[in-house]
């Protein structure tokens, strides 16, 4: 037996499934992990939440996040019953970093309810917003190392 290593995966569902199909889907996941001899770390049920975009023309689906450790192999036996599933919207598995923590849609709710009026939170002070730029592209030159390569967004180029 390899050794196992700890994932994080994280699936939507259909907002119109009931409580008992909701718990049958991740006993389900629970029991592709186990089979294939993992073990679960956590099983944390955020709900029904809005999507950050259209799928299937649904606005809102079913969120759970299941913290396991398992062999690798037992990754492509999710996947296939990801895919197989039709209640199943989206799926995303990773590898795990870090320590178990609170589950964050609870800790940002938390957070904007215990948030003072000068925008501290929990007696902490203000961050300023830190500001996001687009990072310098690097310069590119020709094949012959001589001249500095066309833009793509000059109107001129022609690859």
């Amino acid at each position: 037996m390899g050794s196992l290593r700890e994932y994080e995966t994280v699936f939507i569902l259909h907002p119109n499934l009931d409580e008992t199909r909701v718990e049958e889907e991740i006993e389900g996941v629970r029991q592709v992990i186990l089979g294939a001899s993992g073990e679960i770390v956590q099983v944390d049920r955020w709900g029904r939440r809005k999507l950050a975009y259209e799928i299937r023309k649904l606005n809102e689906g079913i969120y759970t996040l299941l913290r396991f450790r398992a062999e690798a192999g037992v990754l492509q036996d999710l996947e296939r019953r990801y895919r197989l599933r039709e209640d199943v919207l989206r799926h995303l598995t990773v590898v795990a970093q870090g320590p178990i923590v609170e589950s964050a849609p609870r800790r940002i709710e938390a957070a904007v309810a215990t948030e003072g009026a000068e925008g501290a939170v929990d007696g902490e002070s203000p961050q300023p917003e830190a500001s996001v730029t687009a990072p310098a592209m690097p310069e590119t030159t020709s094949s012959s190392g001589d001249a500095p390569a066309e833009s793509a967004g000059d109107p001129e180029f022609h690859p």
